[in-house]
This record gives C-alpha cells, structure tokens and sequence, in this order.
C-alpha cells in the first residue's frame, strides 16, 4: 500500500510543477523568437544605414555621382542642355 502511494505522489507533484512552470516556459519560447526577429531587424537596418553613409559620402565628394544623382532624380541638365521627356503614345 505504502509504495502505490509514493508513485501517486509523485505524480501530482509532477502535475503541479508542470502547471506552475508550463507558462514560464512558453513566455521564453515566445520572447526567444520575438529575441531573433528583432536582431534580424537590426541587421538590416545596420546594412541599410552604412548604405545611406556611403551614400552621403559619394555626395560629399564624388561629381560624377552628384551630376547623376541631378541628371537622373533631378531631371537636371548642364547649362545650355535641352532636355527632352519622352511621353509613350497610346494604342
């Protein structure tokens, strides 16, 4: 009688700290992989940001750059230039 009681005791002590400590366990899962989401974020935004730099950099001291940069996003030209804008017809 005594060793079918032990094992049963066993068992609800179990039961217990499963109960107890299950949430714990699934709050570390979840805060884990939010953990990993957010350092993926912070990588490419590191990545993104040293583009930017160097960006900037090339329009601080590249003119090929900044006159491509003017032609292209500007739809600037060189003085004297006449720039034409072509307009696709319609079928």
């Amino acid at each position: 009688m005594i060793f079918r009681k032990i094992p049963f005791k066993f068992f609800i002590i179990g039961v217990i700290l499963v109960i107890i400590y299950l949430p714990g366990f699934v709050k570390i899962e979840r805060l884990s992989s939010h953990k990993k989401e957010l350092e993926s974020k912070i990588k490419r935004l590191r990545e993104e940001n040293e583009k930017m730099v160097q960006e900037i950099d090339r329009l601080h001291h590249d003119p090929a750059y900044i006159e491509k940069v003017a032609r292209e996003e500007l739809k600037m030209g060189k003085e004297g230039e006449i720039i034409y804008k072509v307009v696709p017809g319609k079928k």
